[in-house]
């Protein structure tokens, strides 16, 4: 069946280059656009290294997944940015254990990193020049162990250690039938267990940053942290899930999170104050792995996109979006890069809403607020630059309706292109494509279709993203 949505797709792909006007041939014109403006806030900072992918533990154990000799990988992490920070650690890192000259095991509740497996991981890190967020066992290992192990890290990642993570989801040590601490586990006691093995680990390795509390939901934590703080923490982080995969939907994914907002608010304000950056260290669409046929769709690609862009807004320093085999043992459904289990990596479908993210944010050092009109509830808009300028701008529809929108508010400038992230419907799993292309087998992409913008409206068809950049200011 030929959709509406087919028919713009087609005519939008006739050819590179090809100069879209005011009206668009499949989108209704007769009612005015509307009308995007920049917000009077302040622009805010977004590193370099904002971009970052997640991993348990176990992934960095066997030999040959994040080597420099895969091939595929080191072109996909390329793909998504010359910078960035990968995190390993989640739950698998409170069943893990350093032992240099050991056999390596990779399993959900027994991994064992060895000296070959940290060589393995600095080449691929060298290889993307990315960093790397590493955690220790601070669930049942002691602190001599700790001490041992970030001592081998240091030495062996060396430049590629952004900070030594201590524990995963630690405000939860007291819960569950077999807890790791003595229930009630409080802040306080917690704290006094930080101080011990960061002193330990500091005394053996001086200097080297931390990265903290790295709690799973509690805010509280991190603004006591973020207060509590006499150098000893040099990157506040925590995780987020829009929900559980037994809890999640289509439609929690369709609009944004009412808890998401006031979250941010109180991590930018404890960052802030405190003069320490924060960092989504851990996060995705549904814990537990994704919901089959909901994060694996184009609209988690959708979803993604706008989700970055989101903490950006808010001043976060860098997102570590999870992927890979997670720590009940099969490839999570929401991952960016997927594994077939016989050694090859591909882009999976979110990966396009990262890759549009790092598009827009090439060359841009800043976000600025954008605002949109209340009567588009499915529409999100978002500005990045340099300079307090907009260098570029991203259009989500998360919406059936098709909108034009006017972007002179922007003050793109007269040099602008667009990139579109397409796919043939919100469910789809395949057929997604980001300036006409999709991602090749080699784990490569490259743009073969760009739309020269010619005035200031732009049509952004229901379920669809747009990416624009003013090429003066890049």
């Amino acid at each position: 069946m030929l959709t509406r949505r087919m028919v713009l797709k087609d005519t939008l792909m006739v050819s590179a280059g090809v100069a879209l006007v005011a009206a668009a041939p499949c989108l209704a014109d007769a009612a005015p656009p509307y009308v995007l403006k920049l917000s009077t806030a302040d622009p805010v900072p977004v590193p370099p290294d904002f971009i970052g992918l997640g991993y348990e533990m176990s992934s960095v154990a066997p030999i040959g997944l994040l080597s420099a000799s895969n091939h595929r990988y080191v072109e996909l992490i390329k793909g998504i940015g010359s910078e960035g920070v990968i995190r390993v650690g989640g739950i698998v890192a409170n069943y893990t254990r350093y032992a240099p000259n050991g056999a390596i095991k990779a399993e959900r509740q027994d991994t064992f990193i060895t000296q070959e497996s940290l060589e393995q991981f600095a080449g691929f890190l060298r290889k993307t020049g990315w960093r790397a967020i590493w955690s220790v066992n601070f669930a049942q290992g002691t602190v001599d162990e700790a001490v041992e192990e970030v001592g081998a890290v240091a030495k062996i990642l060396d430049s590629r250690l952004l900070a030594i993570e201590v524990g995963n989801e630690v405000e939860a040590y007291g819960n569950g039938q077999k807890p790791f601490r003595k229930p009630p586990y409080t802040y306080e006691t917690y704290r006094s267990e930080y101080s011990q093995w960061h002193a330990a680990i500091v005394k053996a390795v001086p200097g080297i940053p931390f990265a903290a509390p790295d709690t799973a939901t509690n805010v509280e934590w991190v603004e006591h942290m973020a207060k509590d703080a006499k150098g000893d923490v040099q990157l506040l982080t925590t995780h987020y899930y829009r929900n559980g995969q037994n809890h999640g939907s289509a439609e929690q994914l369709s609009h944004a999170d009412p808890r998401l907002i006031d979250k941010l608010l109180r991590l930018r304000a404890a960052s802030q104050q405190s003069g320490i950056p924060w960092r989504m260290c851990e996060t995705n669409s549904f814990s537990g792995g994704g919901l089959q046929g909901v994060s694996n769709t184009f609209l988690g690609a959708l979803w993604t996109l706008d989700f970055m862009l989101l903490l950006a807004d808010y001043g976060c320093s860098g997102v570590n979006i999870e992927t890979g085999v997670n720590q009940l043992s099969f490839v999570s459904h929401y991952s960016p890069i997927q594994d077939d289990g016989k050694g090859v990596n591909s882009a999976g479908v979110p990966y396009f809403g990262m890759l549009a993210f790092a598009a827009a944010k090439t060359g841009c050092s800043q976000a600025m607020r954008v605002e949109v009109p209340e009567t588009l509830p499915n529409i999100t808009a978002y500005a990045l630059g340099a300079a307090a300028k907009v260098s570029s701008a991203v259009l989500i529809n998360r919406g059936d309706d098709d909108v034009r929108c006017s972007v002179a508010g922007l003050s793109l400038g007269s040099h602008v292109t667009a990139m579109r992230l397409l796919a043939p419907s919100s469910t789809s799993q395949t057929g997604v494509t980001f300036a006409g292309s999709s991602v090749q087998p080699s784990g490569r992409w490259k743009p073969t279709h760009t739309e020269h913008i010619i005035g200031s409206d732009v049509p952004v068809p229901g379920w669809s993203a747009v990416v624009l950049r003013d090429l003066e200011r890049r």
